[in-house]
Order: C-alpha cells, then structure tokens, then sequence
C-alpha cells in the first residue's frame, strides 16, 4: 500500500490555475492595498505623523522598531488573507500545508529553534574567539523590546513563508510534475530571489540570493523527507529570531538594539553555506533512508512504471522490460549504478581537461591582447571567463549526449536514460547540465550538495539527473 507522503496533500480540495493566481495575489499584494488605504491620512499630514513615530532621546531605536511592527503588520495580514483564501477559494485545510498527521507537532517546532539557534551560537562563539574585534557587546534596554517584538513577528512571518513556500506552493508545483527535486528547486529559487533587496549592493543581494537559496533547499529537503513542516517552521523562526537579536548588520531594519554590533570591517569567518549541512546532519543523523524520498516519483496508482523495452549495456539488443537477461549475449540486463566515488573521479579527470582547453583560450586572448593592445583588459577578461563557461557547458552536454565524456571513458561508466537505459536525449542532456551548475555550489565543498545526493539516491542519482530523469552506470 503507497504511504501518504506531503505532496499527495494537494489532492484535496480544488487545484485549478486560477485559484492559485488569486491566492497569491491575495497573499502577497492584498496587504500593501490594505495598509496604503489606512496609511493615506499620514501621507496627508506628514508632518503630525513624523512626530507620532519620532522616538524619545532616550528610545532613539524606536524608529527601527517601528518599522519592525509594520513588517510584522504586513505578514499578519497576508496570513490571514492565505488563510481566508486555502479555505474559502481551494477548499483546504490549513493542516494540508503543514503535514501528513493532521496535528501540529509543536515539540518539532521548538527542537528545530533550538537546534539551529544552537549551530548558529556557537558558529558566533568559534569567530569570537578566532577575532574579538568582529563585534561590540552594545546591550541597553531597548533590547528587550526588541526580544518580544521578534519572538511574536518572527514567529508568524517565518511560519507564514514556510508554509507558503514549503507548503502550498511546493504541493502546488507537484501537480506538474511527478519529480519532488523540481518543486524543491523552484521554491528554492522563488523563495530565494524575494531576498534580493535584503542587500546593500547589487553583489550583496546576489549573496544574500545565493545564500537564500540553499537555505530554502535545506528547509525544502528537510521538509520532504519527514513528511511535516514542523522543523522547518523552528529553524526558519530561529534564524530570522537569531539575525535580528545578536547582531546589528542588516541592511533591512538599521540601528536595531541588538545585543552585539558588527565591527565595520567584520565579515563571517564561517560561512551559512557550512552550518546548513550540519542541520541535515542533526536532524537525519538516526535516519538517512528519509532521504531516499527526493529521489522517488509521486505515486500514481493505475501508471505501468516500467518502460517497453530495455537495452542490453554491454552488445545494445534493445529487451523486453521485463527480461532480467539479454535475450542476445545472456548478460544481466539491470543496470549497475555508478558509485560516488566513480562518478567523482571521473568528474575531476573531465575537470582537468577543461583546464587544459581554458589554458589555450586563455593563450589565444592574450595573443589577441598583443596583436590589438588597445584592447581593454578587463574586456579580454570577461570574454574568456565567457568562453569558459560555454566551454563547460557544452563539453558535458553533448558528451553526454553520446553517452560518455572523456572522464567516464576512463571509469568506464556512462549516463542513460532512466526508464529503457537508452542514450539520453537532448532535453535531458540540457537539464542535467544545467543543473551541473547548482550540483557544484559548495556546500560545503565544490560539489558536495551532488555528493550528498548521489551517495543517499538508491540510483545514485544527483539532482541534475533526478530532474532530467537519467542514470549514470557502470558500462
């Protein structure tokens, strides 16, 4: 019998397009009409409304703070608002977007707070020591303000995103496709690029994109394998909570009371992109198989699984689906999946040949250079990192195409198809080198976000082949 997982909850209720249109709109735009529409008498008496908010000599934070509320009054609005339209327009119920369990598991929620306030506790604590200069002890009493303040907003926005972004859209999203890894990169990246404005700077925001993003990927992995929303929801809380009251360096809400201020020249010495595999650790350290889900397909009860046809590997006499040998040499035809520790050697030998084809791209620019020295150096520059990386891209995409790149010629191992071990098409082949480039975010170390996929998949699978619907094999 299928076990209910988390995204088979979007079978209930109504899913049609429009709903989900409105129920956005609604969310996200619905409380900027609601909050002009009260705040338009103060934009026509500015001045009476500068001394409503101008704080007191000795609460000159108050003017942050009260930002902080209308961020707060914003959130609480659009939860209502989702609220109101999941029951009214989709006909849900508000539990459908939390888990399969039909009750919230308030314990879970105060063990992922705590378990993620801890890492980032003593992350703080490691680079205190390593630089005390990094910040400076500022407590006054406005502090404590500030720590009911982000304990009751924090805790309705976090909960609020986690259960659109994690929740609803990323059941919705499942309706298009049966693959759990594609609703998760696209939350992902949604989630991730509404915190571009978070930024000082354009590269800031980038950061804090990039940052954001494999946040909501931890938070997404997290939330599909226990099948709930609950750790999801405390960690999320505790992050927003721990940023807000620790240390006073974003560039969202300035002069904030919080506890410790940032040097000027301060920067992390470990980075988030480090702790977020430490949380997965924590959390499945007792039960890695939970993994195993992002791999699987969504269940569909009256789908045959099996392709026609399988092809022999070893002399490519195309089998019936069902045939354990080929019906031509006796080999047994179920596939061999590449190990980790192939697939990677193979990757670092592919790698090496791409430096090699970057060195003489990068003797033809400067030849270029010398013939034409007028030419602008940082344009040279750009033009090879350019030529670089359509190099890469290329070089994986139609190898793969043919089934080997240089590197699994040496491993002796190739990519298929999934279903009939077949050579992979050319959409297949785009998407898994595409997503080559999210597979090699470091995380915490180039490639580790493929490693930890590939060595957990019962296919062996990373997410570029996960999404592309593709297998690497032994030859």
């Amino acid at each position: 019998m299928h076990q209910k997982e988390f995204l088979d909850n979007v079978d209930y209720g109504k899913n049609d397009w429009w709903r989900y249109v409105v129920t956005i709109l609604a969310s996200w735009v619905g409380p900027l009409i609601l909050i002009i529409m009260v705040l338009i008498p103060l934009f026509i008496f500015p001045n009476h409304f500068k001394q409503v908010i101008m704080a007191p000599d000795s609460f000159e934070n108050l003017n942050s703070m009260f930002l902080l509320v209308f961020f707060g009054i914003y959130y609480i609005l659009s939860f209502i608002l989702f609220c109101f339209c999941t029951r009214f327009i989709h006909r849900k119920k508000l539990i459908l977007f939390v888990n399969t369990f039909n009750k919230v598991k308030w314990l879970k929620i105060l063990k992922g707070a705590g378990l993620w306030f801890g890492i980032l506790g003593l992350a703080m604590l490691i680079e205190l020591i390593i630089d005390p200069s990094l910040v400076e002890f500022s407590l006054n009493p406005s502090f404590f303000i500030l720590l009911i303040l982000s304990l009751v907003i924090y805790s309705i926005q976090a909960s609020f995103e986690e259960i659109f972004f994690r929740g609803y859209l990323i059941q919705g999203i499942g309706i298009i496709t049966r693959k759990p890894v594609i609703p998760l990169l696209i939350t992902s990246a949604l989630f991730a690029v509404g915190h571009f404005f978070n930024g000082s700077d354009v590269f800031s925001g980038l950061g804090i994109v990039l940052n954001m993003f494999m946040f909501g990927l931890t938070l997404g992995i997290i939330t599909l394998a226990e099948n709930g929303l609950e750790t999801a929801i405390g960690v999320h809380i505790a992050n927003n909570i721990f940023v807000t009251i620790m240390i006073n360096n974003t560039s969202v809400f300035e002069n904030l009371p919080s506890l410790f201020t940032a040097g000027a020249d301060s920067s992390l010495i470990i980075p988030s992109l480090i702790l977020m595999p430490l949380l997965i650790f924590f959390v499945f350290r007792k039960n890695w198989d939970k993994l195993k889900i992002l791999s699987k397909k969504r269940y569909v009860s009256n789908e045959i699984s099996e392709s026609n046809q399988l092809l022999c590997l070893k002399c490519e006499t195309i089998n019936p689906s069902f045939a354990n040998f080929c019906k031509e040499c006796g080999t047994n035809i179920k596939a061999k999946y590449a190990s980790t520790s192939s697939k990677t050697l193979a990757f670092i030998i592919d790698l090496i040949f791409l430096l090699f084809l970057f060195g003489i791209l990068l003797i033809l620019i400067i030849s270029l250079n010398i013939l034409n020295p007028g030419m602008s150096v940082e344009l040279l520059a750009i033009i090879w990192v350019l030529l670089d990386i359509l190099v890469f891209f290329l070089y994986f995409m139609f190898l793969d195409m043919k089934w080997q790149t240089i590197g699994k010629i040496f491993m002796k191992i190739r990519v298929v198809n999934e279903l009939d071990y077949q050579p992979i098409t050319y959409q297949q082949s785009f998407i898994r080198s595409v997503l080559l480039l999210l597979d090699l975010i470091p995380y915490p170390l180039p490639g580790g976000l493929a490693i930890i996929f590939s060595a957990k998949s019962p296919k062996k699978q990373r997410i570029g082949d996960m999404a592309a619907g593709t297998l690497v094999v032994e030859k």
